[in-house]
């Protein structure tokens, strides 16, 4: 098997966990777990339901430079991971194998989800991970509209008048431009 990356160079098995073997490249650091690795690595874990690792629906959330699967040659997918990782991880829609670049399962593990690693693919997680950019670009946007400083107050002030019971009445005195004349 060849290095998705390097492409000329060959992948060496590492273990980079207790019980979890990668082929790993000398050059670039990478590594590529097998869907069966994987799941056997979570079994002798006893603690997470494992995926198949045969062919599953999967959306394809972006494309960028083509990298080939070292095992079946097909094309990787890239998964964005979210909660606040710049990375994207590489997945093959053929036989579930997953390629990881330098760094990126210390990272994982740094940040507790290398044994949710199944789950970054699903559409769930997917969109999860959609709508956490939404929201963050929304925050931004309304940090520049009023000020960060602004934007913190009527956000609390926001979450008192939804549990207030009176509301409405509230709003109305808001909007009154003169509330206090008759």
């Amino acid at each position: 098997m060849f290095c998705p990356v390097c492409r000329n160079v060959e992948l060496s098995k590492r273990e980079i966990e207790p019980n979890l073997w990668a082929s790993a490249c000398e050059n670039c650091r990478g590594r590529w777990l097998t869907s069966i690795d994987y799941n056997n690595w979570l079994k002798s874990r006893e603690n997470l339901a494992v995926i198949p690792s045969k062919k599953i629906k999967m959306s394809i959330p972006e494309f960028e430079l083509a990298r080939l699967c070292p095992e079946c040659r097909r094309i990787l997918v890239k998964y964005k991971v979210g909660q606040n990782i710049p990375f994207l991880i590489d997945r093959c829609g053929n036989c579930a194998g997953i390629w990881l670049d330098k760094g990126e399962w210390e990272t994982l593990k740094r940040r507790n989800l290398h044994e949710d690693l199944h789950e970054i693919f699903t559409d769930y997680w997917q969109e999860e991970v959609k709508k956490g950019e939404t929201r963050a670009h929304l925050t931004k946007m309304y940090e520049e509209k009023f000020g960060k400083d602004d934007y913190a107050k009527i956000v609390k002030f926001k979450e008192w008048m939804e549990n207030h019971d009176k509301e409405d009445e509230i709003l109305a005195y808001i909007r009154d431009p003169n509330p206090l004349q008759f």
